[in-house]
C-alpha cells in the first residue's frame, strides 16, 4: 500500500500479514512505543487523513520517543502526531519505558510497562523523608523545563529538558535530587532575567 505523505514523498506502509489498517512498527524496529502509548484506533490507516491537531505531538518529542533515530518515513510517527496526547504525558510514558528496562536489569527478570508504571505512580519514601512517586517528582522536573519563548508577537512553551535529562533527575538519590530542583531553579530565575531585556 502506498500513500501520498504531506512533504511530497511517497510513504509505503508494509502490511506483512497485519490486519489492513493498522499501523504497526517498522520491520527495522524490535519495539516501538507508540504501540504502547497509541490504541488501535489511534494507529488505524485511517488518522493519517486526518488534520494534524494544534495541540500535538511536538516531532522532537516523537524522535526523543522514538529513539531509533530512524530517518526513513515512518507512518507510526505521522500517526502519533494525530494523537490526543501531550507531550508532557507521551514524555512521561517515555521515561517509564526507560524504567523498565532499569527495572527488569535490578530484578534480572523481564518486566513489562504495566508492571513498571504501577512502580513508577506508587506512592511511596523515595529517601527524602516524605511520600512521593516517580510520577510526582516527574511532573515537578517537567515544569521546571518549560520555557516561555517569545516570537515576535506570540509566546509559545518549550520543554528543554529531554526525556533522558528527566529520567536522570527524577530516579536520582536524594540528595542529587535536591540539588537539581535547586539548579532547575536558579537557571528559571536566570532565564526571566534574560527575558526582560
Amino acid at each position: 500500500m502506498t500513500l501520498a505523505s504531506n512533504m511530497g514523498d511517497e510513504m509505503k506502509v508494509n502490511l506483512n500479514g497485519r490486519p489492513e489498517d493498522l499501523i504497526q512498527r517498522c520491520d527495522i524496529c524490535e519495539y516501538c512505543i507508540f504501540e504502547d502509548i497509541l490504541s488501535k484506533e489511534q494507529r488505524k490507516i485511517k488518522v493519517l487523513d486526518l488534520e494534524i491537531p494544534e495541540n500535538h505531538l511536538n516531532r522532537i518529542t516523537i524522535e526523543q520517543l522514538c529513539g531509533m533515530q530512524y530517518d526513513k518515513v515512518c507512518p507510526m510517527k505521522y500517526v502519533a502526531m494525530r494523537a490526543s496526547c501531550d507531550d508532557r504525558t507521551a514524555m512521561q510514558m517515555g521515561v517509564v519505558n526507560i524504567f523498565v528496562w532499569d527495572l527488569g536489569k535490578q530484578q534480572h527478570q523481564k518486566i513489562d510497562f504495566n508492571q513498571a508504571l504501577a512502580n513508577w505512580t506508587k506512592d511511596q519514601d523515595l529517601g527524602r523523608g516524605i511520600t512521593e512517586s516517580y510520577a510526582k517528582r516527574y511532573e515537578e522536573i517537567w515544569n521546571r523545563g518549560i520555557r516561555q519563548i517569545k516570537n515576535n508577537s506570540t509566546v509559545k512553551k518549550k520543554q528543554i529538558l529531554t526525556a533522558d535529562h528527566i529520567y536522570e533527575i527524577v530516579i536520582a538519590k536524594p540528595h542529587t535530587y535536591e540539588q537539581m530542583l535547586t539548579l532547575l531553579d536558579t537557571l528559571i530565575a536566570e532565564h526571566k532575567e534574560r527575558d526582560a531585556f
